[in-house]
């Protein structure tokens, strides 16, 4: 099964018919010799991108697969697979633009991440799966892939080829590299081509969030990008606690900021796992504060979200509420309630400790329940958990934030006789992962018999911004019906695993029940939803050149001081001082560049 919380990391593409021999001495030369130096890399946000010297690890220039050299019986499922979409194919419409298919087959180049997880049967590739295959079978379209890397590496080696001038076809990028393919005039401008070529179901998808999502992908005025959705909303944080511990210590539910101060004090110093020592803490805090959001949250205060404020936007971590909720985790710190080597600990570190059963309470996505709580729950069997709405500090509702829901964008090289294939792609990925039935299909391009993510295999992919959260709503209705026909393949699979936890106890079945069954954590997300509780960003653009130089700057000046006043090394009366360092330092510069960018874009004229 999968749970699509931040899109595909890493599927990439690439389109171009012609040479691209220096990419892959560059990405050859890069696996024989390690002796180049690592820079620093640059925050996102940065437009600059240095041109860094570096060792690529774990690089792999994949070799040719004839893309239709079918190894033993795949040859037969795969085309009973993909005749299974042909009715959803011709039920829903394709690209309006062009023939369905090309022929002569075009070929197009591509760069890809090394997806954790994926497994490849023997005389299988990222360039030649299942979904190869289809599209050389269904589209015409052949895919060579130049190089696969692990995604702590792939944004330095795309550097190196930006840098060179010699890019893929079609590939994925962030913020910084899009606006230097852009200036650099090396990427297709895809207006003309998705005016004209953008099936309804595509259309639909990207457009699901408003227009901000394609508005991140335009460059004065013009359409450089397809972005990649994602599903941040529905992954806002909730508040998971053991409610074992609850009932063992005779405490009420959260239902306020209050609330969650009690019930961390009780899990700190009541010995809540009955083993007479002082070992667990109520609340996880993670050195970056990313665990922190939801906490944030609940007195009104938003870490890094420009919110509206007045007739313009305002930076969130420097508000009045934000010194209140500082305070506040000042105070369990203090009080011992928080691990007192926070300070050093990154989300996986903190982890380890739920995992553990050191910890009582923590903020984080409602996909939690996947992990840590799935391997704290296999560890301990009598831990119990259950995801709440974030509590508030008062009588306003807490709203949980949500940055920009894009991941990165797909961009087309603008050497592609056919730039309109990246539409055709993603088409047909809606098509066979969304809109298909067949569970013949589904087992062939979703999710493996052996629990192997084939979906990983596609070369482009978008997100629907809700997908769990419907999905969830889908199943509870079916067990409350018992009615299954609307259940798709992967509705049903999840359904079955439930049905096992329930019955048989089945541990494996646990962390689907604790997300997607009623009053589950994907619940609470339909809880927001349905409220229209979600705190978005609204400064929806790629970076702008002040952003571009001062954002890394303040965002460490931001990180410093934020923990020096939780650890009690600044007090909380010096956030006035931290305001004012961050707007001389260029966040005052900053501020008048985003409204300025705001006013803009409200006027009637940009509308």
């Amino acid at each position: 099964m999968r749970i699509n919380l931040h899109g595909h990391d890493g599927n990439s593409t690439a389109t171009r018919s012609h040479g691209s021999r220096l990419t892959v001495k560059a990405a050859d030369a890069g696996c024989k010799r390690r002796k180049w130096r690592a820079a620093p890399k640059p925050q996102t946000l940065l437009l600059s991108l240095l041109l860094l010297v570096l060792p690529l690890s774990s690089c792999e220039t994949v070799r040719d697969v004839p893309p239709s050299a079918v190894v033993g019986g795949a040859d037969v499922a795969a085309s009973a697979a993909l005749q299974a979409t042909e009715a959803v194919w011709n039920e829903h419409g394709s690209v309006r633009s062009g023939p369905l298919k090309y022929d002569p087959p075009i070929v197009l180049r591509t760069i890809r991440v090394n997806e954790p997880g994926v497994r490849f049967s023997p005389g299988n590739s990222y360039n030649n799966n299942p979904w190869t295959r289809a599209y050389e079978q269904r589209l015409g379209i052949r895919i060579e892939t130049l190089w696969t890397d692990d995604s702590s590496q792939y944004n330095r080696k795309l550097d190196l080829m930006i840098a060179s001038g010699d890019i893929p076809d079609l590939f994925r990028v962030n913020a910084a590299q899009l606006q230097q393919l852009a200036e650099s005039g090396l990427i297709a401008d895809l207006t003309d081509v998705y005016a004209a070529g953008v099936s309804e179901r595509t259309r639909k998808l990207l457009e699901d969030r408003g227009r901000d999502s394609l508005r991140l992908g335009t460059i004065g005025g013009r359409l450089m990008a397809v972005p990649w959705t994602s599903t941040l909303s529905e992954a806002a944080q909730v508040l998971h606690v053991r409610t074992d511990w609850l009932r063992k210590l005779n405490l009420p539910e959260p239902r306020t900021i209050g609330d969650v101060l009690d019930i961390s004090a009780a899990f700190t110093k009541r010995d809540p796992d009955g083993n007479g020592i002082h070992d667990t803490y109520g609340l996880a805090l993670d050195r970056h504060f990313n665990l922190a959001d939801g906490f944030f949250n609940g007195f009104h205060a938003y870490r890094n979200l420009w919110i509206e404020s007045g007739d313009g936007l305002a930076y969130g971590s420097i508000q009045p509420e934000m010194k209140r909720a500082l305070a506040g985790l000042r105070e369990l710190y203090a009080a011992g309630q928080i691990d007192p080597d926070f300070g050093v600990k990154d989300e996986l570190n903190v982890y380890e400790s739920v995992v553990d059963g050191r910890i009582g309470m923590f903020y984080a996505s409602p996909f939690a329940g996947s992990y840590p709580l799935h391997q704290a729950k296999k560890r301990d069997p009598s831990m119990e958990w259950k995801a709440y709405p974030l509590p508030s500090i008062d009588d306003r509702k807490a709203r949980p934030q949500v940055p920009l829901d894009v991941n990165g964008y797909w961009v087309v090289s603008k050497d592609v006789k056919h730039p309109e294939a990246i539409l055709r792609l993603i088409d047909f990925w809606i098509e066979t992962y969304y809109e298909n039935d067949s569970e013949q299909a589904y087992y062939e391009f979703n999710q493996s018999r052996d629990n192997n993510p084939v979906w990983k295999m596609a070369l482009v992919a978008l997100t629907k911004q809700y997908k769990n959260v419907d999905e969830s709503l889908r199943i509870i209705e079916a067990m409350e019906t018992n009615d299954r026909s609307k259940l798709s393949p992967e509705d049903k699979g999840v359904l079955q695993r439930i049905e096992s936890y329930r019955r048989d106890g089945n541990s494996d079945g646990w962390m689907w029940d604790y997300m997607f069954g009623k009053g589950g954590s994907l619940s609470v997300a339909a809880y927001y939803r349905n409220q229209d509780l979600y705190k978005r960003e609204r400064f929806v653009s790629l970076p702008l050149p002040v952003t571009q130089r001062k954002s890394e700057a303040l965002g460490t000046l931001q990180a410093e001081t934020f923990t020096k006043i939780v650890l009690g090394l600044r007090p909380v009366e010096d956030f006035g001082r931290f305001v004012e360092q961050w707007e001389t330092l260029g966040g005052r510069e900053m501020t008048d560049e985003v409204n300025e960018w705001y006013r803009e874009r409200r006027s009637p004229s940009t509308k």
